[in-house]
């Protein structure tokens, strides 16, 4: 329950970004105080698809460390992690593939031609305002056709610019120093120039060592080991910039570099401890985004964005020719995309969207040169909205037309995919709500899978998937000592043909398969909820809890009909119980997960333990000056250093620690 207390005043500066004839009519007057109590529902509990959202604050109050981490905290999300600072972290959602599973920055999807994996170490957490989860379409319409051409979304949304009211420059700057020689200092500077242009510069800086130590095992045998060739210097940079020519539209501007050299340690192989891998890492990209809101039944956006992403991986051994193995690969995208909003009535919306994206990659290996893709997406989505139900009707369709410069060419593709999606609240004044949803999605393969490594084959098929949601969903508020409770719960059902299945030989080179057939059902549930203990003291629990089965389907003599598929567990979960108060903020967090098996046969050799890991965090600010501020962080990870794998051979990291020094300026 939300209670405000405020004085009405109604005068002409607050209405002066208002059309004129309105502001002319404008006189000030003073009501008296009043006091409003309501309750705000949660968008994930009335979304008609599963949605689920952490704010930067909410993730303070789990303790979470990391992106990684952050999406531990979600239900139905599938994380490979090949340990440690700079190990690759990959996402799929409910069974899909990685590929299967979109990353929104800020309003544009991010792509990888080469691979589909979006590998998510790269973006710094420290910038990040919310970290939302999509499974299906999103409730909000009016978005690029890009962004709805995903079985699930990862939206991050990153602190960018200053209101144009504040005046104020605004400066972080944070020093984190952790465990296996780990060094990351970040910046941030904004300020609101005039009130139609504001601006900010983000730079962070990471070192790590990564040699942390692992337990290694040899039937009856246990030696103590730590990884070698594990090193990383990473850096990334953004400068942001908003101008508003005037109060109904707004553009945004990026530029984005990221850059990445380290060492591969490969996997762990019994008495053969030496690694000689390494690869470099560069991604810079320019994004512009304009919004015209209008007053008026319709609204218009535009986006435009070029990315460049090259990668060099070097393996030195006496094996190749001339004693090293160099691998080197470019990628180029256009991005381009226009979207139109229509609102006849206060509950009817209509948005059509067209999106145009050109992707080429170069390479060193010579089997294949120079393919490249044209697609073209368009979306037309409805939506109805009344005081107690959300209706939505999306179709995609998608054209992809692919070519090479020499060699054999993928196949040229187009797909007609239709979704909708309900959420019903049956009780009036009761934010209790019903769910369904309906989404069919098509994948096309990436550059590896059709043409590079032995494993690639232009004959690949595309994947093609139906999914369908039920869920329930239940908010509670009050004065009392239960402050907020929020409950959800999704059963789900996924059917996958020509399902694309990446098996990793190490973290850089993947084995892919088609399956024909492939299905997945399970549950998610969410649950949080804050008590008050006292004034200013207050408990704050938060917890997700999934159980999925993902299996192949396609004959039932095969050998891995009806087993799980590779590197995904049945179980996984993880819950934060957090208390707050005026000395130090205390977090206790912990993740885990059930075994799981490196083949879809699941041979009893191929089987890696589950695990449950938990953590600790202290936090404390201290305030100077009203406008000045100090925050202390301590973190102690895996506290009872449980060694465990997510990927076979790859160990991650045991009991670490990590202490944060932030200074505010607002």
């Amino acid at each position: 329950m939300k209670s405000v207390k405020f004085p009405i005043c109604i005068t002409a500066g607050l209405l002066a970004a208002q059309p004129a004839r309105a502001s002319n009519d404008t006189i000030a007057h003073t009501l008296q105080e009043y006091e409003v109590v309501s309750e705000r529902v949660r968008k994930e509990v009335s979304s008609s698809a599963p949605l689920f959202n952490l704010s930067n604050e909410r993730m303070k109050t789990m303790g979470v460390t990391d992106i990684s981490d952050a999406l531990h905290r979600l239900p139905g999300v599938n994380i490979r992690d090949y340990g440690g600072a700079g190990g690759l972290k990959t996402v799929s959602v409910r069974g899909f593939g990685s590929a299967h599973t979109g990353v929104i920055y800020d309003g544009i999807v991010l792509s990888d031609c080469q691979n589909g994996n979006v590998d998510l170490s790269r973006y710094s957490l420290d910038n990040v305002a919310s970290l939302s989860l999509i499974v299906g379409d999103n409730s909000d319409i009016f978005i690029p056709a890009k962004a709805s051409a995903s079985a699930a979304s990862i939206i991050i949304s990153t602190m960018s610019v200053p209101n144009p009211h504040d005046s104020l420059w605004h400066f972080t700057g944070q020093m984190r120093v952790g465990a296996w020689g780990t060094y990351n200092p970040y910046f941030k500077v904004s300020k609101t120039i005039t009130p139609h242009f504001s601006f900010s510069a983000i730079g962070e800086f990471t070192h790590a060592k990564n040699n942390y130590p692992f337990t290694l095992k040899n039937g009856f045998y246990e030696t103590r080991e730590r990884r070698d060739n594990s090193m990383m210097n990473s850096g990334h940079a953004e400068i942001n910039a908003r101008w508003r020519p005037t109060f109904a539209s707004i553009l945004d501007a990026k530029v984005y570099y990221y850059d990445n050299g380290r060492h591969l340690p490969g996997p762990v192989i019994l008495y053969n401890p030496v690694s000689n891998e390494k690869i470099r890492e560069r991604n810079a990209f320019g994004q512009l985004t304009y919004k015209n809101l209008s007053v008026s039944k319709f609204s218009f956006q535009g986006l435009a964005k070029f990315n460049w992403d090259a990668s060099r991986y070097q393996d030195k051994d006496g094996k190749y020719p001339n004693g090293l193995w160099d691998e080197s690969y470019y990628q180029r995208e256009v991005y381009l995309s226009g979207s139109a909003l229509y609102l006849p009535t206060d509950k009817l919306s209509f948005n059509y969207s067209a999106d145009y994206i050109y992707n080429d990659l170069s390479t060193n290996q010579m089997n294949v040169i120079g393919p490249w893709r044209h697609s073209i997406l368009q979306s037309l989505t409805g939506k109805f909205k009344n005081s107690w139900m959300v209706a939505m009707a999306r179709l995609l369709y998608s054209i992809y037309d692919n070519g090479v410069k020499v060699g054999e060419s993928a196949q040229d593709v187009n797909k007609l995919s239709p979704s909708v999606s309900v959420s019903v609240q049956p009780i009036k004044d009761n934010p209790f709500f019903i769910r369904a949803s309906y989404k069919n999605i098509y994948r096309m393969p990436t550059f590896n899978e059709s043409y590079y490594f032995h494993q690639g084959s232009v004959s690949l098929k595309p994947e093609d998937t139906d999914q369908v949601n039920l869920g329930l969903t239940w908010q509670h508020s009050s004065k009392g000592w239960l402050q907020t409770v929020v409950l959800t719960g999704d059963v789900y059902y996924n059917s996958v043909k020509n399902k694309i299945i990446a098996i990793p030989l190490n973290m850089y080179v993947w084995t892919m398969k088609n399956i024909a057939k492939a299905r997945a059902f399970g549950a998610d549930l969410t649950a949080s909820a804050t008590f008050r203990l006292a004034r200013n003291q207050n408990l704050v629990f938060s917890g997700n809890y999934s159980w999925q089965r993902v299996q192949p389907r396609t004959n039932p003599g095969d050998t891995d009909y009806n087993k799980q598929v590779a590197y995904t567990p049945v179980h996984y979960g993880a819950a934060s119980l957090s208390w707050e108060n005026p000395w130090v903020d205390v977090v206790v967090h912990g993740t885990g997960q059930s075994d799981r098996y490196g083949t879809n046969s699941n041979v009893p050799i191929s089987r890696i333990p589950g695990y449950v890991e938990m953590g600790v965090s202290l936090m404390h600010t201290f305030h100077f000056k009203k406008i000045n501020a100090v925050d202390l962080r301590f973190d102690l990870t895996n506290i009872f250093d449980t060694q465990y794998e997510i990927v076979a051979s790859y160990p991650m990291p045991g009991r670490g620690w990590s202490f944060t020094l932030t200074y505010n300026l607002n």
